[in-house]
Formats: C-alpha cells, structure tokens, sequence
C-alpha cells in the first residue's frame, strides 16, 4: 500500500509538472528547423531559428525590418566545416508568421568557420522559397572551391518550453527509477 501511495504522489507530481510548464509554453519562443539539402537530397547541414511566439499571425518577419528572428544554430558538419564554429558576417531570414509550418521563406548567410590556418572556409548561401538557391564556399584567398544549389527540407517547429518540460520530466523519470534501483 506504501508503495502504491508513492506512485500516486509521483504520477501528480508529474502531472502537476506538465501542466505548470505547458502554460508557460503560452508566452514561450518558438524553435524552426531545416535540413539544408541539394538538389539531388544530399543533406548537407540544417539551419534552426527562434521567434517568440507574441509575433505569431502579425504576418511577414524579416530581420532586414528589425523583426526579431533568431538564428540558433546552423550546421554543415557534412560538409567542409571544422566544428560548426562561425564568424558571422550577415545573417538576414523572412517567415510568414501566418504559417509558421511552411518554414523559413528567404534566408542569406554570410560567415566564416574557425578552421585550422589553410582549412579555414569562407560561407555565402542565400535560400528563396520562390527562386533560386545556393550554397559556396570559399578558401582563403577567396577562389571558389564548393558551389550547389540547395533547398530546405520541411520545418519542424517545436515550442522551446514544451522541450524543456518534456526534458525535465525524462530526466525526473531516471533520477527516481535509480533510488528504485539502489
């Protein structure tokens, strides 16, 4: 019977969890992901970017207008690139907050990564949902050595608090099966 009360405490205290941080997710930021493809669907990286979710139906955000949209990490660890460690030049994104499923519609990135003395890449990619699209790349002494077109894999868009709080229970979750364990 002992044990059977320490369930239902646990299970309440985890519901109780759930619910305090889904309505924090209410006023929370929200993660879109892409994997950046070529043409022939080679993933070559992917591209993650926040907004807060007060700017949801206010139609278009382009950082060009000071919208705030967040670049959070991209990664072209399948290409080139020495740990994914940039030094960004321009970073410019628009989204359609009406429909913040259909991703990003145009982004530029202008970086260089941190690499070791002649294995130092410079990065120019440019993505328009509507037009033409392409990654290059560059050596030091700025000869193209890399070029494709390139398109965006389907968003995934997760509310930032929700991970959190699904992390957070995982992690209770383990912390109280080991006391069960020891």
């Amino acid at each position: 019977m002992k044990s059977l009360t320490k369930l239902i405490s646990k299970s309440l205290f985890a519901i109780t969890l759930m619910f305090a941080t889904s309505f924090a997710a209410n006023a929370g930021l929200i993660n879109i992901t892409h994997d950046i493809n070529d043409l022939d669907g080679f993933k070559l990286g992917s591209i993650q970017v926040q907004i807060d979710d007060s700017l949801l139906n206010t139609g278009f955000l382009d950082t060009e207008f000071g919208d705030e949209i967040t670049l959070i990490n991209i990664n072209l660890s399948d290409l080139l690139s020495w740990g994914d460690v940039f030094t960004i030049f321009d970073f410019g994104a628009v989204i359609d907050s009406d429909n913040i499923y259909a991703g990003i519609e145009f982004f530029e990135f202008d970086a260089d990564d941190v690499g070791f003395g002649p294995f130092t890449w410079s990065y120019y990619m440019t993505y328009d949902a509507f037009g033409f699209s392409f990654l290059e790349i560059f050596d030091l002494e700025g000869n193209e050595i890399f070029a494709t077109e390139i398109t965006l894999g389907a968003a995934q868009v997760v509310s930032a608090p929700s991970t959190i709080a699904l992390f957070t229970l995982a992690m209770g979750a383990l912390l109280i099966r080991r006391r069960r364990i020891a």
